[in-house]
């Protein structure tokens, strides 16, 4: 596995700082459950992130499918079926004997070929199944055309029924950038939130509002564990943005808020 660093926030003399966690998954604190369905909207990092948090759960011995509910890009040194029917996958899990191993994990990548190199998903009764399948299902539930941040329009984001968990992404390349430069449909901005974007930036407090938002990244996630992932914290500097951004978010959800820097992580990431 590839390099990578996850933080979370904590108090510390009074002041506001990040600590370093042992992995994406004990920061982000979802009770695991049977036949776990995770997903992943918004913008920034979301493919990188899902890989790791894929990698991460195999090595706990557990069977991860990684698939798309719209589409991502086809991943490189992964085991990838190429599958439009939940039965396809099933049929070749039962021939693949390290699925059924009791002493180690595996990561399934399926989803249909797309146009420039991509995979599609499945039609959503046929991704509902892959839970059934799999120890953990993660489905990249969103498209932001690699933007690091995004704000949904109608129809958005594409949610699996029964998911358990979702997993809001940002991208911290976006504080103090122009609008339509790193927000994808950034023209929602004046009719969902009431802002003037023509010619201004980006700010820490609306990135969290984006974010935390039933309107934004947190659009129908009410009855399901919702998680922030902050990606692109690279350097110091982006570290004091994503703790602005954490500031901004309110107590309730800066604790269920985490960062991370992938710059070094390679592993089938983008």
């Amino acid at each position: 596995m590839g390099l990578k660093s996850v933080y979370t926030l904590i108090g510390r003399e009074g002041k506001t700082a990040v600590a370093r966690r042992n992995s994406l998954w004990e920061a982000l604190g979802f009770p695991l459950k049977d036949h776990m369905v995770i997903c992943f909207t918004g913008g920034g990092g979301k493919t990188s992130a899902m890989f790791s948090l894929a990698d991460e759960l195999a090595d706990m011995g557990k069977r991860v499918i990684v698939t798309t509910s719209t589409h991502i890009f086809y991943p490189e040194n992964r085991e990838v079926l190429l599958a439009d029917r939940a039965g396809t996958v099933k049929d070749f899990l039962k021939d693949w004997e390290e699925w059924h191993s009791d002493r180690t994990g595996q990561v399934l990548v399926t989803g249909q070929p797309a146009d420039e190199g991509k995979l599609k998903g499945m039609a959503p009764r046929e991704l509902e199944q892959l839970s059934g399948l799999s120890d953990v299902l993660l489905v990249e539930a969103d498209g932001a055309k690699r933007l690091p941040l995004k704000i949904p329009r109608e129809g958005e984001p594409v949610l699996l029924k029964g998911t358990h968990g979702v997993i809001g992404c940002a991208g911290l390349d976006a504080i103090g950038r122009p609008w339509e430069e790193k927000c994808f449909r950034w023209e929602l901005a004046e009719p969902t939130f009431g802002w003037q974007t023509e010619k201004s930036l980006i700010t820490p407090a609306q990135a969290a509002r984006i974010l935390i938002s039933s309107n934004g990244t947190r659009k129908g996630t009410e009855s399901m564990e919702y998680r922030i992932l902050l990606n692109k914290a690279d350097n110091e500097s982006r570290l004091s943005q994503g703790i602005q951004v954490m500031e901004c978010l309110g107590e309730e959800w800066a604790g269920r808020c985490v960062m991370t820097s992938f710059s070094h992580y390679r592993k089938g990431s983008e």
